[in-house]
């Protein structure tokens, strides 16, 4: 699922009058919704006034890829105020609670998920296929290198589409034929 924040979290590029007085709040849910609300210049601080620090959190998407069930690395693609391609040891998912470590040329950052919800297709006994669909919330704890310091929330879905393998007297068995996983985050990170 690909979601799209529309807008710079970070003002830039807008006129000091307007910078000061909007306040773009994302709020990504599993169908994709995207709200944002203007704040009045009664609620909004002065930009000299805002710490340094809220400034440089930014929208920040990684999708982490796998075909193969028995690996724990995956492919992960960074993309938002910090774009990089790399690996990632992954967690399970599926067990509500996982650290993954994400791996990338100048260092390593934490994804810690917890899932909320979780949904799984029985296999379909023509075609032997199923899903499975876990959601819920993120956040990213240092790491190493240039990274120690990254933190950031947001949530994720994680999708797997698998087919198994057909059994000799008929119907499914219980051997992957095939896999895929695509999760995918949606959130904020500061560096």
């Amino acid at each position: 699922m690909r979601i799209a924040i529309s807008g710079r979290a970070d003002g830039r590029g807008a006129r000091p009058a307007v910078r000061a007085a909007t306040l773009a709040v994302a709020v990504a849910a599993a169908a994709g919704l995207v709200l944002a609300w203007q704040a009045g210049s009664a609620l909004a601080a002065p930009a000299a006034r805002q710490p340094a620090a809220a400034a440089r959190h930014v929208a920040e998407r990684f999708h982490l890829t796998s075909d193969d069930a028995s690996s724990s690395r995956q492919h992960v693609q960074a993309s938002g105020g910090f774009t990089a391609r790399g690996y990632a040891r992954a967690g399970d998912f599926a067990s509500g609670h996982a650290v993954t470590r994400l791996v990338f040329r100048r260092g390593v950052m934490r994804l810690v998920t917890k899932a909320t919800s979780r949904s799984a297709s029985v296999p379909d006994p023509s075609t032997c296929r199923f899903t499975e669909v876990f959601s819920g919330d993120y956040v990213i704890r240092g790491g190493t290198d240039r990274y120690r310091h990254a933190s950031g929330s947001g949530t994720y879905v994680s999708r797997i589409f698998g087919k198994l393998k057909k059994a000799r007297g008929g119907g499914c068995g219980v051997q992957l034929a095939s896999f895929w996983q695509s999760t995918r985050t949606n959130g904020t990170l500061h560096r």
